[in-house]
């Protein structure tokens, strides 16, 4: 047998003493695989398709312990506001599967949407399951151009006007302007219900040299009898500028 070192040991132990070495230093530092506990998640990506943004939408994911071990669900973890989940930490066995209900609250979202939750468990590997909704929320009141528009540069003591088309989802919606506050900017603004079921916000200002940076805003209450929709904030922005004679 072949001994090439000074105290005399065998090459090919001297190998398995550095293999065995090499493994539990690999196994501390986390490089050798693991045993895989495998979890599944269905659907994908649930898609609530559109809805209405003034109601709230719910989907079922179900969560499947496909491995040989068992997994532990930890929490849920949205990342915003506008997802909630019912969620009990658990544990499942092999081949079992428990339920995950996820709801978007209403109000919450507008327009297209894809919001994420995380999943939290002690599965190695699957750590954060991606847990994905989307859909279309139809904002209860559709606004042209839009509901911020940014006028540029404005010539000061030159009055101008700017107006807003407003699109009530259903015809049952009627919409009433609200009082402005303090901070909202100075304008005359009037509220005008078309022959097509459409309104339009008229506003009438004039930029003060004494304002470099001016916001204007108005809120318009949406009221409809079967749900609480909050007031709608549209709003103008410019920069004032000094006639040449100022």
């Amino acid at each position: 047998m072949k001994k090439d070192n000074k105290n005399g040991i065998p090459f090919c132990i001297l190998l398995a003493m550095s293999l065995f070495r090499l493994a539990i230093l690999s196994a501390a530092l986390g490089l050798l695989p693991v045993s895989a506990q495998s979890l599944s998640v269905a659907p994908a990506e649930a898609c609530l398709g559109r809805f209405p943004a003034w109601e709230a939408r719910q989907c079922v994911f179900t969560v499947r312990n496909t491995g040989a071990g068992a997994a532990r669900l930890l929490r849920a973890r949205s990342s915003c506001g506008c997802l909630s989940a019912e969620f009990r930490p658990c544990s499942l066995a092999p081949g079992q599967e428990t339920t995950l209900a996820v709801t978007v609250p209403a109000n919450s979202v507008s327009g297209e949407f894809r919001k994420t939750l995380f999943l939290e468990t002690d599965a190695p590997g699957q750590e954060f399951l991606k847990l994905t909704v989307s859909g279309t929320a139809v904002p209860a009141v559709e606004v042209e151009p839009k509901r911020e528009v940014y006028l540029g540069r404005l010539e000061a003591g030159k009055t101008r006007n700017f107006s807003f088309r407003l699109v009530p989802a259903s015809p049952g919606m009627s919409l009433r302007l609200l009082p402005a506050d303090d901070a909202d900017g100075r304008a005359d603004a009037t509220l005008l219900r078309n022959g097509d079921s459409t309104f339009t916000l008229e506003l009438v200002f004039t930029p003060d040299a004494s304002r470099r940076y001016v916001a204007i805003r108005r809120r318009i209450a949406i009221e409809e009898w079967r749900h609480d929709i909050p007031p709608l904030t549209l709003a103008i922005l410019f920069s004032t500028e000094r006639s040449a004679g100022q």
